[in-house]
């Protein structure tokens, strides 16, 4: 019999404690989307990096997404959180050579900082030339 009160305890407790943290605050994800440019023309192939901005006060798990045809979408990935971001930039002119498929680099990884949105929405990145 104290077993089974035990292990009722046991369950009960784990079960408050399991309800707990599903009411905690929670980083819930958003996704974004849009169109990579580099001097005007659409980005080949990359990658965009989101980073939470900490300095900023922002935190939260970073993302990325994979840029085709000058265009990215946070859906294949985690999504993003909103808010201020350090976002940075790789961009490759998709002619493959030898083993790397991505081509050779447009321009050096470009960082910026960007206060994403709360919302799913659609974010363009223009990468300046230098």
């Amino acid at each position: 019999m104290n077993v089974i009160l035990f292990r009722s305890a046991a369950c009960s407790a784990l079960l408050a404690a399991l309800v707990a943290v599903g009411c905690g605050p929670s980083t819930s994800t958003i996704h974004i989307h849009g169109a990579v440019t580099y001097d005007g023309q659409p980005v080949p192939t990359g990658t965009i990096y989101f980073e939470p901005d900490t300095k900023a006060g922002n935190s939260g798990p970073g993302s990325l997404a994979i840029i085709r045809q000058g265009k990215y979408d946070t859906r294949e990935a985690l999504g993003v959180v909103g808010g201020p971001h350090v976002v940075r930039i790789e961009g490759y002119d998709g002619v493959a050579h030898g083993d790397n498929l991505d081509g050779k680099p447009l321009f050096a990884a470009y960082q910026t900082t960007e206060e994403l949105p709360t919302k799913s929405s659609e974010v363009d990145f223009d990468v300046p030339k230098k």
